[in-house]
């Protein structure tokens, strides 16, 4: 109670001016990054909703300390929290479930030979290109670089050169004559590539082909001139498919359906409708669900960049909209404009209810997810009931676990399960998940056609013999890998398909739901 008393105080002391917010756990760790218009105001409404929100309580759990830093408005509040989230990444603000969003370019340093590579996570010391949101687009970069430098570093050997060699892909190194310094100089090239962009690598590459050709250097002129040549085809290629792109109406479009507690987003070009998200999320009341939608919108293109139209059917004020449409053009530095509706007549109010309608089938169909969870798990049965258990705890203390249901794709409340830890003492997460998982089937009656995990093998491994009847999986978090008996080396998740979504979705709401119950036993024990 004592920390919760701290982050008051400071709440209370907060002015009443448009700034961001920054909860810090025990160790000074960023776990939360908010915007305000007015300070005071906003986190004095995070007061008032302790035990009723979700994101609330999950925060005030981990926090001990409140930051802030004045800004001169809000949009300026809006650009310097992007900035701050991106930097320290907190644990708690809505990041999108897809796994890592990015992949980099990426030349190591401190090895023999280094290697152009292309990387999901800065882990390594080296040169990082990137990032790129677009995976396609950087794979295609990537390949680009490979085959124009020659720069495929295989692993064998052979004294006259492989079949890449042969075929101008692989650098040579399969040679016993391989030239180092040859492969080294094109790297180069490759670096100076993605760090000037097109025109001026272009530029550069005009420059050396005609101080060789003043040295008399024809051999490296030409080489330099193939290199010119296919950059300069690439180019126009892609200035001509971007300039076809701009010139098509490109729209998103945001669709929430209560009912279901799902958020859609939609892409709509020449008339045609593709699905790319889908959120699930829990909340108590209709203000808590639209706060929600605001910030998985915010989430969304602090990593997306948007195009010109953006349509939603959730509330959002003038004010809101005046704002969001600056920090989109100014955070992503577009050279268009964006414009986001509510539209309740003409073309825009029709695409809209069309999309709406497009994801209400879409959640209908999900009656049919048990095929696609067969498939996917190798079952000999299609899953209609699914069980997600989790544990959640604050450094062993308040051990708390949490059982949720889904029936055909969708929460089935009723049969929703909060558990105190009885049985285990300390921080043991396998002992605990034993424990819950025993104590919800005791006895034998109500049984899921499927248990879903949240961990990996390990966890799957401290329950799954628990019930010799019941089917058990488990999902990791890292790469969304899913792991059963059927499945012991993992399989990464399709997260654009219902089966995969599904799962996702059930593992966090599971979280999001002992979270809550944890926050909830921690603040009556303290009391007590």
């Amino acid at each position: 109670m004592e920390k919760n008393t701290q982050l008051i105080s400071a709440i209370k002391k907060l002015p009443p001016k448009p700034g961001v917010y920054l909860f810090k756990d025990d160790q000074g760790e960023v776990v939360y990054v908010g915007k305000a218009k007015h300070l005071k105001r906003r986190l004095s409404q995070y007061i008032q909703r302790q035990g009723i929100d979700i994101k609330v309580d999950a925060i005030f759990q981990e926090s001990v300390d409140l930051d802030h830093i004045i800004t001169d408005s809000e949009l300026e509040a809006m650009l310097l929290e992007a900035k701050l989230i991106k930097s320290y990444q907190p644990r708690f603000n809505v990041l999108l479930k897809s796994g890592q969003p990015f992949l980099y370019l990426f030349i190591p340093i401190r090895t023999k030979l280094p290697e152009l590579m292309l990387v999901r996570n800065k882990k390594r010391k080296g040169t990082y290109f990137g990032p790129f949101l677009d995976k396609a687009s950087a794979r295609k970069v990537y390949d680009f670089l490979i085959k124009t430098f020659q720069l495929r570093l295989c692993k064998i050997k052979i004294p006259n050169g492989c079949l890449y060699y042969h075929m101008g892909l692989c650098a040579g190194i399969c040679k016993d004559d391989f030239n180092e310094q040859g492969y080294l100089e094109r790297l180069e090239l490759a670096k100076l590539s993605l760090q000037k962009g097109h025109t001026a690598f272009l530029k550069h590459l005009e420059k050396e082909i005609e101080q060789n050709n003043k040295q008399l250097n024809f051999e490296r002129s030409k080489e330099l001139t193939s290199y010119y040549q296919a950059f300069e085809q690439v180019f126009h290629a892609l200035q001509a498919k971007n300039s076809l792109i701009e010139g098509r109406a490109r729209k998103d479009i945001w669709v929430f359906l209560e009912e279901f507690n799902v958020l859609f987003v939609l892409g709509e070009r020449e008339t045609a409708l593709t699905q790319k998200r889908v959120f699930y999320f829990p909340f108590r009341d209709l203000q808590e669900a639209t706060e929600q939608c605001h910030e998985y919108f915010m989430s969304y293109y602090r990593t997306f960049s948007p195009p010109s139209i953006i349509l939603v059917d959730f509330d959002i004020t003038d004010e809101q909209k005046i704002v969001y449409e600056q920090f989109l053009q100014m955070y992503h530095r577009l050279g268009h404009s964006v414009e986001i509706n509510k539209p309740s007549q003409g073309h825009f109010a029709a695409l809209l209810r069309l999309a709406r309608i497009h994801a209400e089938q879409k959640m209908k169909r999900q009656a049919s997810v048990g095929r696609a969870l067969k498939q996917l798990l190798m079952l000999d049965f299609e899953p209609k009931t699914i069980d997600c258990f989790d544990i959640s705890h604050k450094q062993g203390n308040f051990m708390v676990g949490s059982c949720v249901r889904f029936t055909n794709g969708q929460p089935d409340k009723p049969l929703f399960r909060h558990f105190h830890i009885k049985t285990v003492e300390g921080q043991d997460d396998y002992a605990s998940l034993r424990e819950i998982v025993q104590r919800r089937y005791k006895a034998g009656k109500d049984l899921p056609d499927l248990v879903l995990i949240d961990g990996g093998k390990g966890q799957l491994n401290a329950v799954k013999d628990l019930f010799p009847d019941l089917t058990f999986v488990s999902l990791a978090k890292a790469e969304e890998t899913v792991f059963s008996q059927n499945l012991p080396r993992g399989k990464k998740l399709d997260q654009k398909s219902i089966a995969g979504q599904l799962l996702i979705s059930l593992r966090d709401y599971a979280h999001h739901f002992a979270i809550s119950f944890h926050r909830s036993t921690e603040l009556k024990k303290i009391i007590t």
